[in-house]
């Protein structure tokens, strides 16, 4: 649910649901409006037909009661004991002859019977005219009683095929706001792709952006982005091509410094061996340097590296036993331990080269009377090595940036461990190039451990 593709799919799903549903209840309300007023005019009528019924019954009653004992009060007394609209007996004139009639209903008679109407807001009777025994005309009136809401309104029932109807809408507005979603995230898509490939070292990663497309932001962004991505991509192969040629440059004036030395300590004293020993010493670390940055150079520029079948059980055992004999003048030592027989596709020049910068950068760095611990190790599908030393190990915080090219840690920035920095980046893009991965981290109980992966 983080994406903005899911989050825009379901804003636009969800107000188009939401949409629909006011839709549909604005046109039910329009539907059932009709039909409850049609129900209420039916209901009344139905009232008044019944209660004209009651009154013309009550009427001939009461006006023969009248017209024989000169009261309706028997025939009243019988009607206030019964529930529903309250009936009296008036003449055809509109003077009451019932006792007790509410003044309210005595105005709505009169004022029908002047034919003026029921004005709005006022009491509506029902009236039915009767005749006695000896012919006089009497009237028979009553309030009508309101039913309540709707008592016995139509049930409501849904349209045919309501449910299937539903979900077509549901399918078709979900396809609609996908695409539409998809639409609006696909540049998004790209320039995160584009972002990727620069990240890993493709260089060369661009976004597709549409020319038609002018003054869409998105499709803007992208612009700006190829136009970053070309920019570094030129400083990057400038700086590669600058460390190319420098190195190839000054190997020859080495070359040429070397001769001179040995000329030199032919023809000076024995007094100026010491520093004869110095200007060579400086002049070995320079030819190595050149050399790595070469190394380094030509694996960065990446492609197929020729592979054979390589016993690695045997290479580590190699650079361990070279290793352990460069560190004893240190006092300290360098063992290997395996309890697997690992072969796989490699090259065994780059690849003893890499562990090579890792162990010997462990030597320099653990503490004296220690030993370097590699040990061998099979995982599932990968050859496991690590290269364990009791040092001081790293910061956190910089354990990926020792695969830089020339980063050192703080504390190894007088450059007396004698390194050049360059190592653990040949490592790094070594290990790179045979489809593995290298990292490093901090022991609990101090020092640090370098592990390869290589894929068999």
């Amino acid at each position: 649910m983080r994406t903005i593709f899911i989050k825009l799919f379901m804003w636009f799903w969800l107000s188009t649901i939401l949409s629909g549903a006011v839709f549909f209840l604005i046109a039910f309300n329009l539907r059932l409006s009709p039909l409850r007023d049609e129900h209420r005019r039916h209901m009344e009528l139905q009232q008044q037909e019944v209660l004209g019924q009651a009154l013309a019954i009550y009427g001939s009653t009461a006006a023969a009661l009248s017209e024989k004992v000169g009261s309706t009060a028997a025939v009243d007394a019988r009607q206030q004991s019964e529930r529903g609209a309250r009936p009296y007996l008036f003449a055809a004139d509109g003077t009451p002859i019932s006792p007790g009639v509410p003044p309210l209903l005595v105005a709505a008679v009169r004022s029908q019977l002047a034919g003026a109407g029921t004005p709005p807001g006022e009491l509506r009777a029902v009236l039915v005219r009767v005749q006695g025994p000896s012919g006089r005309e009497y009237l028979a009136a009553a309030e009508p009683h309101h039913a309540p809401p709707l008592p016995g309104a139509p049930p409501f029932r849904l349209p045919p095929h309501f449910w299937l109807q539903l979900l077509i809408t549901l399918v078709i507005s979900a396809a609609a706001c996908y695409g539409l979603s998809w639409r609006l995230t696909a540049p998004v898509r790209r320039l995160r792709a584009a972002a990727q490939g620069l990240a890993a070292g493709d260089l060369g990663s661009r976004v597709q952006v549409s020319p038609r497309e002018t003054g869409y932001e998105l499709n803007d962004l992208g612009r700006d982005f190829n136009l970053m991505a070309g920019r570094i991509e030129k400083l990057v192969l400038a700086h590669k091509q600058l460390v190319r040629d420098a190195s190839h440059e000054l190997r020859s004036p080495l070359a040429r410094l070397n001769v001179a030395l040995g000329i030199a300590r032919k023809e000076t004293p024995h007094s100026a061996a010491g520093a004869l020993d110095r200007i060579e010493y400086e002049s070995d670390r320079l030819n190595l340097l050149i050399t790595e940055l070469l190394t380094l150079s030509k694996l960065e520029e990446g492609g197929e590296i020729e592979k054979g079948e390589l016993d690695l059980v045997r290479l580590v055992e190699e650079v361990a036993r070279d290793a352990d004999f460069e560190a004893c003048a240190g006092n300290r030592h360098v063992r290997f331990t395996s309890t697997v027989q690992v072969t796989l596709m490699a090259n065994r020049e780059l690849l003893s080269r890499a562990l090579e910068n890792v162990v010997r950068n462990a030597v320099k760095y653990t503490a004296e009377e220690t030993a370097v611990e590699i040990t061998l190790e099979r995982e599932r599908e990968e050859a496991l090595i690590r290269v364990r030393d009791c040092g001081p190990g790293v910061p956190e915080g910089q354990l990926d940036d020792i695969f830089r090219p020339f980063y050192r840690v703080a504390e190894a920035r007088d450059r007396k461990s004698g390194g050049t920095g360059i190592g653990l980046a040949i490592a790094e893009k070594t290990v790179a190039l045979h489809g593995g991965a290298i990292a490093a981290h901090n022991l609990a109980e101090g020092g640090l451990e370098v592990e390869i992966r290589l894929p068999l």
